[in-house]
C-alpha cells in the first residue's frame, strides 16, 4: 500500500490491514482458516485457529492524519459492532466461540497494530 498519498482509499486501507492482520497471526503460529469469509448478509473478516479455539478475529483500521486527533479504530468496534460479529462468529460456518480484534492504525512513519484477544 503506497503511504505517500494524502489519504489512502477506504477500501485500500482495509484490505492492506487485513493482510497485516493475517500475517501477524501466522507469525505467532495460529492458522488463518478462511478470509473475507461471506456469512449470510455479513463477513468474517479472518477465521482463525488460535490457541486451539476457532476464532474470529475482526480487524478494525484508519488512515491517521498527521495530528493527535486522528481516529482510533478501537472506536470503531462498539456494543453493536460487537454483537454482529459474536452472532456471525456462531453461525455456520465459522462455528467459532471467541472473537478478537485486530486494530491496523496507517500513518506517514509506518503502522501500529493492537491485538486485543477476547474482545467480543
Amino acid at each position: 500500500m503506497d503511504l505517500r498519498g494524502d489519504h489512502p482509499s477506504r477500501r485500500g486501507i482495509g484490505l492492506a490491514a487485513e493482510e497485516l492482520a493475517a500475517r501477524f497471526l501466522e507469525s505467532r503460529g495460529h492458522l488463518v482458516l478462511a478470509r473475507n469469509l461471506r456469512v449470510g448478509r455479513g463477513e468474517i473478516d479472518i477465521l482463525a485457529e488460535i490457541g486451539g479455539e476457532r476464532t474470529v478475529v475482526e480487524v478494525r483500521s484508519r488512515w491517521a492524519a498527521s495530528d493527535a486527533r486522528s481516529p482510533d479504530p478501537l472506536d470503531s468496534f462498539d456494543a453493536a459492532k460487537a454483537r454482529q460479529v459474536r452472532k456471525l462468529a456462531a453461525s455456520q460456518p465459522a462455528r467459532a466461540r471467541r472473537v478478537d480484534l485486530i486494530t491496523v492504525r496507517f500513518h506517514r512513519d509506518g503502522v501500529d497494530l493492537l491485538w486485543l484477544p477476547r474482545a467480543g
